[in-house]
């Protein structure tokens, strides 16, 4: 019976080949134009664009990536010397800038654009052949192919080239250059029925400011520009650009806003220009426009806040309480969410100066509440005098649904070819004690089998299954004695949660994991987030295991340390910093610490056992003792008036057991390798120092350390449209603080901190703005350990040496 099936299978997919391939040559056999219009020809693509009168270029036609411009800067002054190369830097960057802002206008992807470029296209346009051979068809099967297969031709005309080049010419005079010209030519190709489009750009002179004055202002407003003027959008020297002067109208507006001044509007900042004094050169004036309105000449101050609570959209508020300046309205005998919550989330105070930044905080943590589905801040005048300078708050919300339930299946692909389903399920209730906490649950449960065959050449049973669940408890703000009752104005939740799972590892293990902690998030500033874990305690106990495990647990003592009966107590702290997503060199900064069973030990020595006494027990089971720090540091730097950057990683990180362990838990060793590490090689197979595990399948076990140092470079380029590649190379290893028999080479010291595992590779990233899918193929250049082969290059086969890693986003 299986042979029959695997036969009909067999004939099933040749018949299935066969047919593909004759619709492909009966496809291909038909043209791409036969059905264009008389007066149409097919758009190709883009034949070139051409820049000329670039300035300070003595050519005439030069390539967009490597013109610039240049500028001659007049004589500054010693204090001024500091910011010249960033000055230098800023006008070099400026005919860049405008360039990638044309021809974003003109772009435009033909028929069977090859990842959306604008100048090449695949080679092969099933689309245009599909849509001539079936567009006319009568046929069930002809209108099913053209629904299918077929693409609409797109022609010169639904290019709109006289379209674009007012645009672009309009995009050229906004950043400067206002004798800018944009202008478009048809260009035939060998087909009489398709041709391509050329732009010719004359840029022209850019013109450059060479004074700002900011003149009538009020004497407040006055002090308040002096004291920013270096957050300033208008710079001498810097190009007369319409984009830079709504910028600073927005940055005006902000600061005003930020003081007081509510009613002020980024239209209300009016500019005149002189360019008659020098050629190329404008003395500009910022003043505000004289007909604004006379709210909008005055700060203004917080009155009284009204809060307007409904259940939902169509309720009306029945009752009404007063807790001090804030009156509630809801429905009902009880209000849906405490007043407390309310004073907590709403930064302003009566009497207090209106500032932008507080009513943007007040919204951002209404909205971390979780249980609002509608909100809405306005700010009124308490009054229509003209003498009125208080704005009263009003708060109008709508509950959000009580409770909320997810379900979510996947299948996890992992490096030591384990495979299989996972699925979770998720209940949550909103506002559960009327405080805006959040109870969720969640169950899950993944099933994993290997595939392929296993290191030792084999086939492998490494079945294993995983039921776990969570009981959490979300409060939108700290709780612990002597803060939980004060204010602050910004973000912070704390986290009560409760977890276990159930581990079965076919032919090796079963065990189980229990752990509950407190942890508290909060944010003061966009770019910096905090996350602390006050009090962690978990625990892990073996139920069965069998003699096979039991017999690696003998090989390897320290392994067997690590994955012994045990309690953690922890706590841990992660400070992260990301760099403003304007920042065009962004930045990323992560560091963590994290004790365990210090707090233990510490209480053990108070009732007289030593500090540094082992196999204390918690519970009837000894508990692990270290701590742990690491840090991480990301930069990307973007090379000047090119498409292509340079980014960079360094990882240092190192675990220290001491007092009741000497080793950590098998989960808080560090170990390289795999699509986000030394890509040269395969998650676990390098390591400890020049340790070289026995070549079995379990030998990943082993390859774990205290330390661990890594460090990865990456060239990325653009290939076409949204195709993007990557040239990297990696350097990095694990070690450990004490000397293990079971594994001769791994201790940390001078001699094996040189050995040090080194990679390099190439890469393609394709971004789907809401993803980046990335494939990597790593190579090895040198392995920390004794291959048999001699010199740097010590990789026995250069196949051998290859890894493959297919991921989701960049790796850093």
């Amino acid at each position: 019976m299986n042979n029959i099936l695997s036969s009909m299978r067999a004939f099933g997919q040749m018949v299935w080949v066969i047919l593909s391939l004759a619709i492909c040559l009966g496809v291909a056999s038909c043209s791409t134009t036969d059905k264009l219009p008389e007066d149409e020809l097919l758009y190709t693509g883009i034949d070139k664009v051409i820049y000329t009168d670039v300035p300070g270029m003595t050519e005439n036609k030069t390539d967009s990536a490597t013109t610039e411009e240049a500028i001659t800067l007049p004589p500054i002054s010693k204090a001024e010397k500091k910011k010249m190369k960033a000055l230098r830097d800023r006008l070099k960057e400026e005919i860049n800038t405008t360039q990638k802002e044309v021809e974003a206008v003109l772009d435009f992807a033909p028929n069977n654009a090859l990842f959306g470029s604008s100048y090449v296209r695949f080679p092969i346009p099933i689309g245009l052949w599909s849509y001539n051979k079936f567009v006319d068809s009568k046929t069930k099967f002809g209108k099913w192919m053209h629904r299918t297969f077929s693409s609409d031709p797109l022609f010169i005309s639904s290019a709109s080239p006289e379209t674009r080049v007012q645009v672009a010419t309009n995009t050229l005079h906004n950043y400067g250059h206002f004798q800018g010209e944009v202008n478009y030519e048809i260009v035939p190709q060998s087909h009489p029925k398709k041709a391509k489009l050329k732009y010719t750009i004359a840029m022209g002179p850019v013109w450059r400011l060479d004074s700002v004055e900011y003149r009538d202002f009020s004497p407040r407003m006055d002090s308040l520009l002096r004291q920013n003027i270096t957050a300033t959008f208008l710079k001498r020297n810097d190009a007369f650009s319409v984009i830079n002067l709504a910028n600073e109208q927005s940055r005006i507006e902000q600061l005003f806003k930020e003081n007081g001044y509510y009613y002020y509007s980024a239209d209300m900042t009016t500019y005149s220009a002189d360019t008659l004094q020098h050629k190329g050169r404008v003395q500009l004036r910022v003043q505000p426009d004289e007909l604004r309105p006379l709210n909008a000449r005055h700060p203004w101050y917080i009155g009284h806040t009204y809060v307007s609570i409904r259940n939902n959209a169509k309720e009306a508020p029945d009752s009404t309480i007063q807790r001090r300046n804030m009156t509630f309205s809801f429905s009902g005998k009880k209000m849906p969410l405490r007043a407390g919550i309310w004073r907590g989330a709403i930064n302003h105070r009566q009497g207090e100066l209106y500032q932008w930044s507080r009513g943007q905080s007040t919204l951002e943590k209404l909205s971390a509440l979780g249980v609002l589905s509608q909100m809405d801040v306005d700010y009124v005048p308490r009054d229509t005098t003209a003498l009125c300078d208080t704005l009263d708050v009003y708060v109008t919300a709508v509950m959000d649904k009580l409770y909320d339930a997810t379900f979510e299946t996947n299948v996890m692909f992992k490096s030591n070819q384990q495979i299989g389903p996972g699925v979770s399920f998720g209940l949550a209730k909103r506002n559960a004690f009327g405080g805006a906490e959040k109870v969720s649950f969640d169950i899950f449960g993944s099933y994993e089998w290997q595939t392929g065959m296993g290191r030792e050449g084999n086939k492998s049973l490494l079945n294993s299954y995983e039921l776990g669940t969570q009981l959490a408890i979300t409060l939108p703000r700290f709780a612990f004695p002597g803060i939980s009752r004060r204010r602050h104005r910004f973000p912070a939740t704390t986290t009560f949660a409760l977890t276990g799972s159930w581990r079965n590892r076919s032919r090796f293990f079963n065990r189980v994991s229990m752990g509950a902690g407190i942890t508290y998030n909060w944010q003061r500033r966009a770019t910096v987030k905090h996350e602390m874990t006050l009090l962690s305690l978990d625990f892990d106990k073996m139920l069965r295991s069998t003699s096979q495990f039991d017999s690696i647990m003998s090989a390897n003592p320290a392994l067997s340390l690590s994955m012994r009966d045990q309690f953690i107590p922890s706590f841990s702290y992660t400070f992260t910093y990301a760099s403003p997503s304007r920042h065009r060199h962004p930045v990323w900064f992560q560091a963590n610490v994290k004790e365990a069973g210090n707090l233990t030990s510490s209480i053990y020595a108070l009732c007289g056992k030593p500090f540094s006494q082992q196999d204390k027990h918690l519970f009837g089971n000894p508990f692990a003792q270290y701590i742990k720090a690491s840090a991480e540091l990301h930069h990307t730097f973007h090379i000047p008036r090119t498409p292509l950057a340079l980014a960079w990683r360094v990882f240092a990180g190192a675990i220290y057991s001491y007092g009741n362990s000497r080793m950590a838990p098998y989960a808080d060793l560090f170990y390289v390798g795999g699509a986000n590490s030394v890509r040269g090689f395969t998650v676990r197979t390098i390591g400890p120092g020049g340790y070289k595990s026995a070549d079995t399948k379990y030998a990943y076990v082993d390859q774990t350390g205290d330390v661990k140092l890594e460090a990865n470079l990456e060239f990325r380029f653009p290939i076409v449209a949204d195709l993007h590649g990557a040239a990297f190379l990696d350097a990095g290893n694990v070690w450990l603080l004490r000397p293990d028999q079971q594994r001769p080479g791994a201790e940390l010291n001078l001699q094996n901190l040189k050995k040090i595992a080194v990679g390099t590779g190439l890469g393609l990233r394709y971004d789907l703005d809401f993803l980046v899918l990335r494939f990597d193929v790593g190579v090895g250049l040198h392995a920390p350990y004794d291959t048999g082969k001699s010199g740097w290059y010590n990789m026995p086969k250069f196949g051998r040496s290859l890894a493959y890693h297919l991921a989701i986003g960049y790796p850093f």
